[in-house]
């Protein structure tokens, strides 16, 4: 079986990368804000969403998942950071939430699976 090279037709849709920074506050507070990484072409590939309830408040949970070209920013191999706890995807105007980033194979992309979580 053969897989074709992501084109580039296909990532048709920016999305906006952005990583965890952490500062101190005038309290000696860690506080963690967003810093803005990069703006990437992507594939969306949108998955099922569901609800649930949890502590007696519905919450619906959105999957979505991006294809983009591989990128030495996205720092997959760090053995300090996952990138689920570094990373964050800008998309619609809602932050979501990485579950899992993997190479899709050589010149084949990256995979950022994501959710986002919307607490009614």
């Amino acid at each position: 079986m053969r897989k074709e090279f992501v084109k580039a037709g296909e990532l048709d849709t920016p999305i906006d990368i952005y990583y965890h920074t952490n500062s101190q506050n005038e309290y000696g507070e860690i506080t963690q804000s967003k810093t803005l990484l990069k703006v990437v072409w992507a594939k969306i590939m949108p998955k099922s969403g569901k609800e649930d309830v949890e502590d007696s408040i519905i919450v619906a949970r959105n999957n979505i998942d991006f294809l983009v070209r591989w990128d030495d920013d996205l720092e997959l191999n760090s053995a300090t950071k996952s990138p689920e706890e570094h990373f964050v995807v800008k998309y619609m105007n809602k932050y979501w939430n990485i579950k899992s980033m993997y190479y899709q194979g050589r010149g084949l992309g990256i995979i950022i699976k994501c959710y986002f979580t919307d607490n009614n």
